[in-house]
C-alpha cells in the first residue's frame, strides 16, 4: 500500500510539473502576422522583424498569412502587442463576435477587431504578454 501511495504521489508530482512548465512557456510566446506568404519566405520575414526576439516558429498556415511566434513581444513598437488571427469576420461575426473570440483565448487583455488586411477581412485579436 506504501508503495502505491508513493508511486501515485510520485506521477502527481510529475503530471503537475509538466503541467507548469508548459505554461510558462506559453505565457511567454508572442504571436505576430506580418505579411503574406505567397509574397515573401516567411521564415527569412520573421527573423529580419524584429532584433533582440528569439524566433520560435514561422509559420504559413492561418490563410496564408505569415505568422511569427516570438520568444516575447518584439522590442521598439509603442505598446508592445501581440497579434493572433482568429479567423475571418464576415456578416455572422463582426466586431463584437471578433472581440467574444479573442477575450475567450486571452481573458485579461485580448481585444478583437475586424481589420480589412492582406486583401481580406480578418478577426485579429491583440494581446499583451
Amino acid at each position: 500500500m506504501a508503495n502505491q501511495i508513493s508511486k501515485s504521489f510520485c506521477f502527481f508530482a510529475v503530471f503537475v510539473l509538466v503541467f507548469a512548465v508548459h505554461l510558462i512557456q506559453i505565457d511567454g510566446q508572442c504571436t505576430k502576422l506580418v505579411g503574406n506568404c505567397a509574397k515573401s519566405d516567411c521564415s527569412a520575414h520573421c527573423n529580419s522583424y524584429a532584433k533582440g526576439v528569439r524566433v520560435l516558429k514561422a509559420s504559413c498556415s492561418y490563410l496564408n498569412l505569415c505568422t511569427c511566434t516570438f520568444d516575447r513581444p518584439p522590442p521598439g513598437e509603442p505598446t508592445p502587442t501581440c497579434v493572433i488571427g482568429m479567423g475571418v469576420c464576415k456578416d455572422d461575426c463582426n466586431d463584437a463576435c471578433c472581440n467574444q473570440k479573442c477575450q475567450k483565448t486571452y481573458p485579461k487583455t485580448g481585444t478583437g477587431t475586424c481589420v480589412y488586411a492582406w486583401e481580406m477581412n480578418l478577426c485579429l485579436c491583440s494581446y499583451n504578454r
